[in-house]
């Protein structure tokens, strides 16, 4: 007697994963996820600096120690991309802090440079005096971390370059692609 052998089980068929589409505004990142209201809610000003250690500045000290940009301070003649300090007689690349103000006198914002170059901390402030944003930056000017935040404190950008890990406006978790080259 012949018996029919069970015919094996259908591996069931996977979808083929979706082609990232590049993010509307950076083209070198994805979107990978939606964040959480709960993790948004991390991201938000108010939290941020309950919790992150950040260091601010008072405008006393920025007055007392900074020079203001547009007066003794602006872009060098050659390249326009260094700061240099042109209140003696000759233009040196400025080393120090740097600050601007809003038309009623309020700090609009202020940052380091050494040698002509923004390092350190650069933090700029909306009219109302509230924080807008708050950024690390380190050699070649490249942002090792920075936070953005609307009116309200709630995060508009979000850049963790150490960790590979940024937030777009709209509260995606955005990752770092490889573009292909066209031929």
């Amino acid at each position: 007697m012949y018996i029919k052998p069970k015919p094996e089980p259908k591996k069931p068929k996977r979808p083929k994963p979706k082609t990232p589409v590049p993010h509307p505004g950076h083209a070198e990142y994805v979107r990978v996820r939606k964040m959480t209201d709960d993790e948004l809610e991390k991201l938000s000003r108010d939290h941020v600096l309950a919790h992150e250690g950040l260091t601010l500045l008072s405008w006393d000290y920025v007055i007392e120690h900074g020079k203001e940009f547009g007066k003794a301070l602006w872009w060098d003649r050659d390249y326009g991309y260094y700061i240099c300090d042109f209140s003696g007689d000759e233009e040196v690349y400025f080393t120090g802090l740097a600050y601007g103000v809003y038309k009623d006198g309020s700090l609009r914002y202020y940052q380091f440079y050494e040698n002509g170059e923004e390092k350190g901390a650069e933090v700029h402030f909306y009219p109302s005096r509230a924080l807008k944003s708050y950024a690390v930056i380190y050699d070649e000017n490249k942002i090792a971390l920075a936070y953005e935040w609307d009116e309200n404190g709630m995060i508009r950008l979000y850049i963790d370059d150490q960790h590979g890990f940024r937030v777009d406006e709209e509260g995606y978790i955005l990752r770092k692609i490889e573009l292909k080259k066209k031929k």
